[in-house]
């Protein structure tokens, strides 16, 4: 059994706690001092009116229970459907392959706690803001370790085991303690690279870079035994053209702007780590393609094309990739590491994949997807999964052990008049197989076919999900369908569940072990839904078809707010506890 990704954010979170009394702090100053140039970034919810303050919410419980009450003393029960029939295979199917705030580091360490186990939609509600000023272009930095380097070989601390869906200790900063230290002489350098290399740097320091552009990072052959975290001084902006990772291990990358400044900086990923890479963590970083990657939703397709590039490619073991915001991209964030946590990030305005994980042992929590545009034949994805095999190939292996919760991925929230806008396929799962899958609480909100679809899955759960179209129509699309793999292995075992959709191309197979039930079908948006329209996804009244609807059995405790399920006789089917 593999081990899971929680070492990653416990080594983390004792990193930012404080130094101890051997940790030393050192600073790096600038390429070119001063402003950072880039595009003020909007605040991204996805939340719309659910996004209630605490007091609306307790009124909103309150009217919930009188309304079941009166319900129950009619003798009046929910109309609830369900349907297996779908639309027809389209010829166009694709096998190509967060919530809480930004914030930066304070100098003085912070402090991560779990989240309470039931909060409110608003606590829930995830408001970033990063708004930054101008700046610069010039040569960067790169760290090679040599032969009598200081870093030291991994430490012995092992992560915990995994279990699907299970708790993974959450990046929730509070206010730090503690005041800023001040750069001073013989500790302040040129470059992280002339810093490494200096061999003085050890497992527990930390790594301040002063305000301004300090170029790309290159840091290969560092192990360290515990956590170095590499951060923008207190009231900093340090902006880096990229950073790539090789045979490295415990390293924290915060709080950084990441975006190219050279035109002909290339379509490659602007954040890239190695297969020999692990314990590494990219957390709170704003990263484009280019510095007004906050305008994409002017951009014409020229533009789009001209800045193709990839947002993070993290390979290795044990990874956290965690309240990043992405913007401006083609590909968003790609996963490849076994034990990975990739959670609370958002990937606003892309043209490739919003998000795709392809290892073992992953959770996929609380991530943000919009704004998706087609700028080429790719069929875009909100989320991508597909196996490696021994020869390289998509399709020829099989990616185990992965959680993939609490998500929303909306295909559109700005003006419909954009003529690049495309059809966004949701939770795509082509190229299995696929074993020991939880799919759950998600909110999918698109146009393409496929809101969920897994070809080649085995001993896994689709449960809960709400899967909807973004025009409120009553077509049978999106689906959510379970098919063999293209070789003709057929799914086996596996649960589909709870599910508020469009449309249903599951059904039952005992053979095989395939269980569809308790699935409702939506057919009116705006007679089930407090509000489509403003992406508001809870069911409007306690006759909604969902209410009451889901199976115990399958249903999540929590639901993708962390509401408590069931509030009333048995769980809602969808993403949603409701009534």
């Amino acid at each position: 059994m593999k081990r899971f990704c929680s070492h990653a954010m416990l080594a983390t979170a004792a990193a930012l706690l404080g130094s101890t009394a051997l940790a030393t702090d050192f600073f790096v100053q600038p390429l070119k001092p001063g402003p950072v140039a880039g595009t003020p970034l909007g605040v991204v919810t996805l939340q719309a009116s659910l996004d209630a303050t605490p007091a609306d919410e307790d009124v909103k419980r309150k009217k919930r229970r009188a309304q079941r009450w009166y319900l129950l003393r009619r003798g009046t029960q929910s109309d609830t459907r369900t349907d297996t029939e779908g639309a027809t295979q389209p010829a166009d199917s694709s096998t190509n392959g967060g919530e809480g705030s930004v914030t930066i580091i304070d100098s003085s360490g912070a402090k991560w706690v779990s989240p309470r186990k039931t909060m409110t939609r608003r606590e829930r509600r995830i408001a970033t803001e990063t708004p930054v000023t101008s700046g610069g272009n010039d040569t960067g930095t790169s760290a090679s370790q040599g032969t009598e380097g200081s870093a030291t070989q991994p430490g012995t601390t092992s992560p915990s085991a995994p279990t699907t869906g299970g708790q993974a200790p959450a990046p929730t900063p509070v206010a730090p303690s503690g005041s800023a230290p001040t750069a001073v002489t013989g500790k302040t350098w040129p470059s992280v690279g002339n810093l490494l290399a200096s061999g003085q740097v050890k497992g527990g320091d930390r790594i301040f870079l002063l305000d301004g552009y300090h170029g790309p990072i290159t840091i290969k052959g560092y192990k360290f035994a515990s956590p170095v975290v590499i951060a923008p001084m207190a009231g900093a902006v340090a902006h880096v053209d990229s950073i790539t990772v090789r045979d490295s291990s415990n390293i924290v990358f915060q709080g950084l702007k990441v975006w190219a400044t050279s035109v002909n900086a290339g379509t490659g990923a602007l954040i890239r780590s190695y297969p020999d890479t692990s314990n590494l963590a990219f957390i709170d970083l704003d990263v484009r393609a280019v510095p007004d990657s906050g305008n994409y939703l002017q951009w014409t397709q020229s533009e789009w094309l001209a800045n193709q590039r990839n947002g993070l490619y993290i390979d290795g073991n044990t990874m956290t990739i965690a309240r990043n915001r992405v913007t401006g991209i083609y590909h968003g964030i790609q996963s490849l590491a076994d034990n990975a946590l990739v959670e609370d990030n958002i990937v606003d305005g892309f043209s490739g994949d919003g998000l795709r994980a392809n290892g073992d042992d992953t959770i996929v929590r609380g991530n943000k997807v919009q704004n998706c545009f087609q700028i080429n034949g790719n069929h875009a994805d909100g989320f991508q999964s597909f196996s490696i095999g021994a020869n390289g190939k998509p399709g020829t292996g099989t990616v185990r052990n992965m959680t993939i919760e609490n998500n929303k991925i909306v295909e559109w929230v700005a003006s419909r008049s954009n003529p690049l806008r495309c059809k966004l396929q949701g939770l795509s799962m082509f190229d299995g197989m696929y074993d020991g899958f939880t799919i759950r609480n998600n909110l999918i909100v698109s146009r393409a076919y496929h809101g969920i679809t897994m070809n080649g899955a085995l001993n896994s759960m689709i449960v809960n999900n709400t899967v909807v179209n973004i025009d409120g129509t009553s077509d049978n699309w999106p689906w959510i369908r379970l098919s063999p793999h293209k070789n003709g292995t057929p799914s086996q075992n596996v649960t589909v569940a709870n599910n508020l959709v469009n449309g249903n191309k599951v059904s039952t197979n005992a053979q095989r072990g395939i269980v569809e039930t308790n699935n409702v079908i939506v057919r009116n948006h705006a007679s089930q839904f407090v509000d489509f329209k403003g992406l508001d996804f809870g069911l409007s009244n306690p006759q909604a078809a969902g209410v009451d609807a889901g199976d115990p059995q399958y249903a999540p405790p929590k639901d993708i707010t962390g509401a408590s399920r069931p509030l009333g006789k048995a769980p809602d089917a969808g993403a949603y506890e409701s009534f």
